[in-house]
């Protein structure tokens, strides 16, 4: 996707390489120095190096199952699960969420045949979404990733010239899955506000009106593939984020104890997790968790990322049957867009942190 540079308080466009057609060259003269911008020397920082599998620390991440958690019979017990991965991990799968797999199927083709496309023809449909981070600096280290993003819901937002158009039904395979995410998203979200005691579970609700896909290929680096980030460390401004990882490469991270903890795909279950916007709406409770996006030396990886978001000029803060009197309040109440702005010129979560926090 082309970022933006900030020059003397404007934006410009940045035109970024094309990663797919770097990683193409890997067999011939592809070497660190020709990917010099894409390395990150934070990478050599013994921290950051630091990753730990779910076994190290006897847990693994919280599995919601969707169909026990609309089931009038075995609702309660799998609420407190969901109740568990809210509050203590930030992050939860979700199985036998209900999506066909006929719609599963033609977006996955659709998406692979996409980016199989000339970089020309890809570059056609270029959207840029509320909270994408902009490249400020011509000396900004980039991702190793090649996206797209678009604005799926509601309908009336949508700019169809940014949709492709190649494979033939790849419009409709859009529609389909956004919508099938969307169902998901608001038993979520109704669930969410029953666990947390809010009256009305509309006041919630009407926070993620609007909907975002952005679209990602992570192509394989056999160079320095430990040294590039796909996605750099960052929390999403969100109430909540539904990712479906394609072709179930291993690629995310979570910020968990101090250490990197991969998540490993489930090929039947998506990844979610909790926003910024949900973090400041439940006082903290619910925390944002930082997380990155590491690459394959062999193999790229396709995921969707669902962002589920309030209007840009809502304001959101803290409920008060959570936070109680203003004096418990831990957030400022902030327009949305104020939130985006600040999250665009940001990486991580710490900066972000000091704006959300009174």
């Amino acid at each position: 996707m082309e970022s933006k540079q900030s020059t003397e308080g404007k934006t410009i466009p940045v035109k970024n390489d094309d990663v797919q057609a770097l990683a193409e060259n890997a067999a011939a003269e592809l070497t660190a120095e020709a990917i010099q911008r894409y390395i990150r020397p934070d990478l050599e920082s013994p921290n950051d190096m630091v990753v730990v599998a779910h076994h190290d620390h006897g847990e693994s991440i919280p599995v919601i199952d969707l169909a026990r958690l609309l089931d009038s019979q075995t609702s309660q017990k799998e609420a407190a699960v969901l109740k568990y991965a809210c509050e203590d991990w930030g992050f939860f799968q979700v199985e036998n969420h209900g999506i066909p797999d006929t719609v599963l199927e033609k977006m996955r083709n659709n998406m692979e045949c996409f980016f199989r496309l000339p970089l020309d023809e890809r570059k056609k449909f270029r959207q840029l979404l509320p909270g994408d981070v902009l490249v400020d600096s011509e000396n900004r280290t980039l991702e190793w990733s090649d996206n797209f993003g678009l604005i799926t819901q509601p309908p009336r937002d949508r700019d169809l010239t940014a949709w492709p158009t190649t494979p033939v039904n790849c419009r409709e395979s859009i529609e389909s899955y956004s919508s099938e995410v969307m169902r998901i998203t608001h038993s979520l979200v109704q669930m969410i506000a029953k666990n947390l005691g809010v009256d009305d579970p509309d006041k919630i609700r009407d926070t993620y009106c609007s909907q975002a896909l952005g679209i990602a290929c992570y192509p394989a680096c056999p160079v320095a593939h430990d040294k590039v980030l796909g996605v750099s460390p960052h929390s999403d401004v969100s109430l909540l984020t539904v990712v479906w990882e394609l072709n179930h490469v291993q690629g995310l991270q979570i910020k968990r104890h101090g250490a990197w903890v991969p998540i490993k795909p489930h090929p039947k279950a998506l990844v979610v997790n909790v926003g910024d916007i949900l973090e400041i709406l439940t006082n903290g409770k619910y925390q944002s968790i930082e997380h990155r996006v590491t690459v394959n030396p062999h193999k790229e990886r396709l995921s969707i990322t669902a962002f589920h978001m309030p209007k840009v000029d809502m304001s959101v803060g803290p409920l008060p049957e959570i936070a109680g009197g203003a004096e418990l309040k831990k957030y400022k109440t902030l327009r949305v867009d104020e939130i985006i702005a600040f999250s665009s010129k940001h990486e991580g979560k710490k900066a972000k942190y000091g704006l959300f926090s009174i």
